[in-house]
């Protein structure tokens, strides 16, 4: 966007952005559009003067006095209102203008010249006595010793009406240039300026909301396309202020030096900040990596040539900053067509943004070489073109953060899932555990966890072969899946070990349903299958509500539980006893936490057993621990 910023002589989810919103954005460009098209001066001015004639001389030199010009009018000839006046180092133009104001009331005047970029302008008319008063403007004259301050030189004008007055202009400039005076009642001019701030004010408050938020983006989420964006549309703003003179009049009135070197230096470093920007934005370096160091190359070369402005001659300075804002000019459109080229959203978002800037760029190169006169649009359209760009390259930031967030999301899939079976690792289950067992402690949430062992994994493997075991994995997460629902988490902690969060359950009783039909559907014989293997599950549970402990030891005291089942255990199901009712100290006989045909437990299968555990004892015929009419639950 530098490349249109010097125009004027210078300057989530991851998903694609909805048509609604391009079509909100572009709404918003065009309105501002509008609004700033009404910055453009009127055809004609309410009673505005006459000129009745405009003459012109090129001193070759600067040290005419206005006396000695006067004396020898027969220098002057006449020129065109179009006219581009041959201006360079060590040449001064003398304009004069014969004005006549339309009859009626007296009211003060005024004459404005709309050129910001003037480096030199003084205005001398002769008084009742007939001695002639100047006042001067310019980059070269601090704003604040201009006779009225402002964007551009604005001087007071004394029109008698319905009588001709006769009054010199003298312009000095490092560059040909061509200007139309404007002459009217201070009013009307003072209201266009106006109106002017105001519709550059909501330009610069749009580029410095921009600015911000790429900045608070960049520092939550670090992708450096935002901070080259802050960067961009930080010197944009700025380059913008100086170009439209705002920035000479409210930032450094008091240095002329500064305000004659900022237009020369804001734009040419804004053009390698653009190139800068575009190269992180585009992101074509994996496909066409000579053009992005090129466009590297060229970023850098500008910047360090702009460091060496302060110390070379202001023609110099003009005749470097050309090629800087024609290259960046180009680069703009070959590095969004490189992203169009190959599908990309953001290149396309690109080139539609830069096409009113590329002629922007156009028009002030043509002005700075003389070939037209300087004009509103040459001269302030680069806010105009900032209004239709800013819309779409909000666009491509979107686009580009969304690709980003897409392959972050992949990444992080590859780190957060089992790669075998999609669960959670076991890394990103304990997180999620730790954020369910906070939610019970603090908002007294409801939830149970489980752990579930695929013991014959092994006896699988050694007989079918690893081939077969990992299917047999597949299987068991498929028919686990059944009974957890999608947003309750699910990891894979070991080679056949799952864990199990259940949100909402409060007891008991309404765990212990759903296990059983888990462990049921492990046994039941798959339809289809070539091999059916049953797949035995011993699951060891807790109620949260009934036993907290730290994530991590609670998935330990589950672990331990398991491990003291027997592979042929007639009692898969158990459950960790609640806090304060069994001693750590009591454990069981045969290390499968209570033998199985032990008195003590409960042949409901809500009974406390002597190791800390409980669960259902076994039914008569079946599957171990589980009621007959449960086996044959749907897989």
């Amino acid at each position: 966007m530098a490349a249109g910023a010097v125009a004027t002589g210078g300057r989530g989810a991851a998903q694609m952005p909805m048509p609604g919103r391009g079509a909100a954005l572009w709404r918003l460009g065009l309105v501002l559009l509008w609004l700033l098209g009404s910055m453009a001066p009127p055809a004609a001015w309410g009673g505005e003067a006459v000129v009745l004639q405009r003459l012109a001389w090129i001193e070759p030199g600067t040290g005419a006095a206005v006396a000695e010009v006067v004396k020898h009018k027969e220098r002057f000839v006449p020129v065109d209102a179009k006219t581009v006046h041959p201006l360079g180092p060590d040449r001064t133009l003398w304009l004069w203008l014969r004005l006549q104001a339309p009859a009626g009331p007296a009211q003060p005047w005024g004459l404005e010249i709309a050129m910001p970029l003037l480096d030199y302008v003084a205005l001398h008319q002769p008084g009742a006595d007939g001695v002639w008063t100047s006042q001067k403007a310019g980059d070269t004259v601090a704003v604040a010793q201009w006779a009225r301050p402002g964007r551009y030189p604005v001087f007071d004008l004394f029109l008698p009406p319905g009588a001709s007055h006769e009054v010199l202009l003298q312009v000095r400039q490092q560059y040909p240039v061509g200007f139309v005076p404007r002459v009217a009642p201070s009013s009307e001019l003072e209201q266009a300026r106006e109106r002017g701030y105001l519709l550059l004010g909501m330009v610069f408050g749009t580029m410095a909301l921009m600015a911000v938020t790429c900045l608070i983006v960049w520092a939550l989420h670090r992708e450096q396309v935002f901070a080259w964006s802050a960067v961009h549309a930080s010197a944009l703003t700025l380059t913008i202020a100086a170009m439209t003179g705002v920035a000479a009049q409210l930032l450094w009135d008091d240095s002329p030096r500064w305000a004659n070197l900022a237009s020369t230096v804001l734009p040419t470093a804004t053009a390698g900040i653009n190139i800068l920007f575009l190269r992180h934005l585009c992101s074509v370096s994996g496909r066409y990596p000579r053009t992005d160091r090129l466009a590297l190359l060229a970023g850098a070369l500008i910047l360090l040539l702009v460091a060496a402005f302060p110390w070379v001659e202001q023609p110099l300075q003009v005749a470097a900053m050309t090629p800087a804002l024609v290259l960046s000019a180009v680069l703009s459109f070959v590095l969004g067509g490189l992203a169009w080229r190959r599908d990309d959203a953001v290149g396309r978002w690109v080139v539609l943004a830069y096409l009113p800037l590329l002629l922007t760029v156009a028009l002030v190169i043509l002005r700075i070489q003389g070939w037209i006169t300087a004009s509103w649009l040459s001269m302030e359209g680069t806010a105009v073109a900032v209004a239709l760009a800013s819309p779409l390259l909000v666009l491509a930031l979107n686009a580009r953060s969304s690709d980003r967030l897409v392959l972050q999301a992949r990444v992080n899939r590859l780190t957060q899932q089992d790669a075998l079976t999609g669960l959670l690792s076991n890394a990103a289950f304990e997180r999620q555990l730790k954020q369910v067992i906070s939610g019970v402690m603090m908002r007294r949430e409801s939830a149970a966890v489980a752990v579930v062992d695929l013991v014959n994994l092994s006896e699988i493997r050694r007989a079918w072969g690893d081939a077969m075991a990992e299917q047999a994995v597949l299987r068991a997460v498929i028919k686990l899946q059944r009974f957890v629902r999608e947003s309750e988490p699910a990891g894979r902690l070991g080679a056949g070990r799952f864990g199990l969060v259940f949100e909402g359950v409060r007891d008991r009783a309404a765990l212990q349903a759903r296990l059983v039909q888990l462990v049921a559907s492990g046994l039941a014989p798959t339809r289809g299958a070539e091999l059916d293997v049953a797949l035995r599950f011993h699951v060891a549970a807790v109620v949260l509500g009934e036993r907290m402990r730290p994530h991590d030891l609670l998935l330990r005291e589950l672990e331990r539980l398991l491990k003291g089942m027997s592979s042929r255990t007639r009692r898969p199901i158990r459950f960790l006893e609640p806090d304060g009712e069994l001693s750590d100290s009591e454990v069981s006989r045969d290390g499968d936490g209570l033998a199985d045909n032990a008195p003590g437990g409960d042949s409901s299968g809500t009974g406390n057993s002597s190791g800390g555990v409980s669960g259902p004892r076994a039914t008569p015929a079946g599957v171990p621990g589980i009621p007959a009419a449960s086996q044959r639950s749907p897989r």
